[in-house]
């Protein structure tokens, strides 16, 4: 029996990673230790800790972000999470350890495990997001890790250009697609009664995040041209939380205003994985700059108004309508989102990133490769000048 150790840090990488570790719970050779820190903790992302605690006891927790989003006080995090880590590496047996995307906090994990001569697994690299300091992350943590399990095959071609030997790379599909049931874990009427909404007017779910590469639009800029272009309709809006990068604090402070004075606007930290694939059931489109609207939300043929930079680079779908930060614009994202002959074209678009069998991939690698010599040294696999 070998161990996967697999650390996830925020509300988004968790629900992606919960059906690799139902795979795991099924199988005869794996089994897994979750390490669960990071936003898991706060309020002010749902706490969803509380979520994945019922899993049972070999979840581990640790608890290294400090109060504020300011680059010192993040700087400061990793280094409280360096400390722990220690810790963590040293007093529990595991043969692997797994991450998945490109969260700043994964790069003390990666540190860590090649200190310890671990054998690294990275889930969704290859991709390119080159609004925000993720796409930096997502390939330094590329570099260092020995197993690559990406969701489309242009991106394991971007891995193996970055001079990662084939044999290491595999397209699998995104996670995220493999909890899809064909039925919804919740009815409309189920949810709208549950957050006080009304079933007869449109509804659209929100999730905006820090942009942390971008120069000419500061984030109350971008945030106030959002909410200005949604008045010009009449939508009830489900607005999630932003996650936990430098200019948040600055984002939930005019999302809070904003739900303060609109009746029809609800602010909810994390709707889970159950009550979020079910919403997207419900909704007219979702709108922000979340990976999840290029990712995942396409899989459901619904529409994505994607907002600015911050998805630069990701494969897109059809469903996915790009516009700038400009209220205008916004606007005009909004009305193609809402035409029915657009709606009706996106039954017939072909999902992108695999077919919901992700998780049993990864395990079929995990079983066939062997942990040795040639796995831990990694090579560059390109002509040398």
């Amino acid at each position: 029996m070998k161990t996967i150790g697999i650390f996830t840090t925020s509300r988004a990488e968790y629900g992606l990673l919960s059906t690799l570790l139902d795979t795991i719970e099924n199988d005869q050779y794996f089994e897994y230790l979750l390490f669960v820190g990071g936003s898991h903790h706060l309020d002010s992302q749902g706490r969803s800790i509380d979520e994945i605690e019922p899993r049972g006891s070999n979840i581990i927790t640790f608890d290294f972000l400090l109060n504020t989003d300011t680059e010192k006080t993040l700087t400061q995090s990793m280094a409280v999470e360096s400390f722990q880590l220690s810790e963590l590496f040293e007093g529990y047996i595991f043969d692997y350890a797994c991450v998945l995307g490109d969260r700043i906090e994964l790069l003390p994990i990666v540190q860590t495990a090649i200190i310890f001569r671990k054998p690294i697994i990275h889930i969704h690299g290859g991709e390119v997001t080159s609004g925000a300091i993720d796409d930096q992350i997502r390939h330094m943590i590329t570099k260092a890790s020995h197993l690559h399990f990406c969701a489309a095959e242009a991106y394991k071609e971007n891995i193996i250009k970055m001079g990662e030997e084939a044999w290491r790379v595999h397209n699998v599909g995104a996670l995220g697609v493999d909890s899809i049931s064909e039925e919804a874990d919740f009815s409309r009427e189920e949810l709208f009664d549950q957050f006080r909404l009304d079933i007869s007017k449109p509804t659209v779910l929100l999730t905006y995040h820090p942009v942390t590469l971008e120069f000419g639009f500061s984030h109350e800029e971008q945030i106030r041209n959002l909410f200005m272009a949604l008045e010009s309709f009449d939508f009830q809006v489900m607005i999630t939380a932003p996650n936990i990068d430098t200019g948040h604090e600055k984002l939930f402070e005019l999302i809070h205003s904003e739900v303060a004075r609109k009746s029809d606007y609800i602010f909810i930290q994390s709707l889970g994985i159950k009550r979020y694939q079910s919403m997207l059931r419900c909704v007219e489109f979702v709108i922000g700059n979340s990976s999840s609207g290029i990712l995942e939300v396409p899989f459901f043929k619904i529409p994505t108004v994607n907002i600015g930079d911050r998805q630069t680079g990701r494969i897109r779908h059809e469903s996915v309508l790009d516009c700038t930060y400009l209220r205008e614009s916004i606007s005009k994202a909004i009305k193609i989102a809402l035409d029915h002959e657009f709606k009706s074209s996106l039954e017939k678009m072909d999902y992108k990133f695999g077919d919901g069998h992700a998780a049993e991939r990864i395990i079929h690698v995990l079983r066939s490769t062997q942990v040795d010599q040639k796995l831990m040294r990694k090579q560059l696999e390109f002509s040398y000048a």
